[in-house]
């Protein structure tokens, strides 16, 4: 009962949010920002640049099989099931961190979703800012079932992979 209301507050404040709402107005609610490549400022894109070539495998497999993933959003979903993107916040002029937003709403190109801040990366629910940007900023997706599956996470388990790997002591 409570994750139906959870939903449909969500679907609420989406709809607020949208900006295909006739008569929208458009506003930003905190300084929480969403960065790419494209539109991040000219000290971060060596960083962006470089991280995008370190993870090409895993981010071309997540940009292949996003549009799969909106077409189920939130119709094919099973109930309980919770659909997050991968987004970059900036941390400071050359920095930046992956963050996971849980997704709310998807509707014409722009995701809505509950981000965390940048200075708190795994907020609980109630510190997470709604925000909503263009479907282009998201690197990864990751579908997480009632029962404990994963679908997606394509960049989050290249990087386990290779911090596991990177920690073995080969001998």
């Amino acid at each position: 009962m409570i994750s139906r209301l959870v939903y449909l507050f969500a679907l609420f404040v989406g709809f607020l949010l949208s900006p295909c709402r006739a008569g929208a107005v458009s506003f930003e609610l905190t300084p929480t920002v969403i960065v790419s490549v494209a539109t991040a400022p000219a000290a971060l894109r060596p960083a962006l640049a470089a991280a995008d070539a370190d993870l090409a495998s895993p981010l071309r497999e997540a940009y292949r099989s996003l549009p799969q993933v909106r077409k189920r959003y939130p119709d094919e979903l099973p109930e309980g099931s919770v659909l997050y993107v991968t987004v970059r916040i900036p941390l400071n002029d050359t920095a930046f961190r992956m963050v996971q937003a849980r997704v709310f709403g998807w509707r014409e190109g722009r995701v809505q979703a509950l981000v965390p801040t940048a200075a708190t990366p795994r907020a609980p629910e109630d510190e997470l800012t709604p925000l909503s940007f263009p479907e282009t900023a998201v690197l990864d997706w990751t579908i997480r079932h009632t029962d404990g599956r994963e679908e997606g996470n394509f960049v989050g388990r290249y990087l386990e992979t290779a911090a596991h790997t990177q920690s073995t002591n080969l001998r």
